[in-house]
């Protein structure tokens, strides 16, 4: 006979799955026109997702003794993603993802000549899709007019002492975006 905590728990009965952060998979379009299938293959995470729901604080007034409570503005209407990459030499022994990142972010302001781009120049595009087990899509976040911030952050010391491989972690600003969810019931 089963258990009540099971039969009673829609979830459990219907044979619904689980949400699981580890598949997904992001495509980043520079302006650069570099190959986007060798980028996707070397993001491990992305973060920042959360800002696309910015939070809405309360603002308030004073009449006599009473409080009266009110919906402020957001507090920023842009999105800050951190990506983490892996990093490989290629057969040329090229650095090619943190070439692809620095030429990007060069095109921005490149401190070896002190010229800097027009925003129409250097913002590229990313879409992040959600998928679950059987690879069906349940959410599609496209980030349109994207670019790099920040430093890259590749490698600060060298040391004999770590055996990990080097990973590259670089924040991208995204002003608009479009968030999909597929499903029967969006």
């Amino acid at each position: 006979m089963p258990l009540p905590h099971y039969t009673q728990s829609r979830a459990s009965s219907q044979l619904f799955e689980p949400i699981q952060p580890n598949l997904f998979e992001v495509t980043i379009f520079t302006p650069l026109g570099d190959d986007t299938g060798l980028i996707l293959e070397q993001v491990n995470s992305i973060g920042g997702l959360n800002a696309l729901n910015p939070s809405i604080d309360a603002i308030g007034q004073k009449y006599k003794f009473a409080d009266r409570s009110f919906a402020s503005m957001p507090g920023q209407t842009f999105v800050d993603l951190t990506l983490d990459l892996s990093l490989n030499l290629n057969t040329a022994n090229e650095n090619y993802i943190y070439n692809t990142m620095r030429n990007w972010s060069n095109v921005i302001y490149d401190p070896l000549t002190g010229e800097m781009g027009l925003k129409k120049d250097y913002v590229g595009s990313m879409i992040v899709v959600q998928y679950n087990r059987a690879g069906d899509i349940y959410r599609k976040i496209t980030f349109k007019d994207v670019f790099p911030t920040g430093q890259i952050t590749f490698i600060d010391e060298l040391s004999y002492a770590t055996p990990d491989a080097a990973a590259l972690t670089m924040t991208l600003r995204c002003d608009h975006w479009v968030e999909e969810n597929v499903g029967a019931g969006s």
